[in-house]
């Protein structure tokens, strides 16, 4: 099955649209947690955190939200 050039960039753009602000919140939710830590486990606790809520709430969200466009 292919995807026209179109739709995946509609889909990108949905992606960054979800991931940005998700990025953000969750940054500066964890930045007093995280600070003391070396910078590859600050890493990789942030990113434990963030893959879930990405996938499993911010993608989804934008994915209803911007459902009419992404199939026009």
């Amino acid at each position: 099955m292919s995807i026209s050039n179109k739709n995946l960039m509609k889909r990108l753009l949905v992606g960054w649209i979800a991931l940005y602000p998700t990025l953000l919140v969750i940054l500066f939710l964890l930045g007093g947690i995280t600070h003391h830590l070396s910078m590859p486990l600050a890493t990789l606790v942030e990113v434990i955190v963030i893959v879930p809520v990405t996938q499993l709430i911010a993608y989804p969200i934008a994915g209803k939200v911007f459902a009419k466009w992404l199939t026009s």
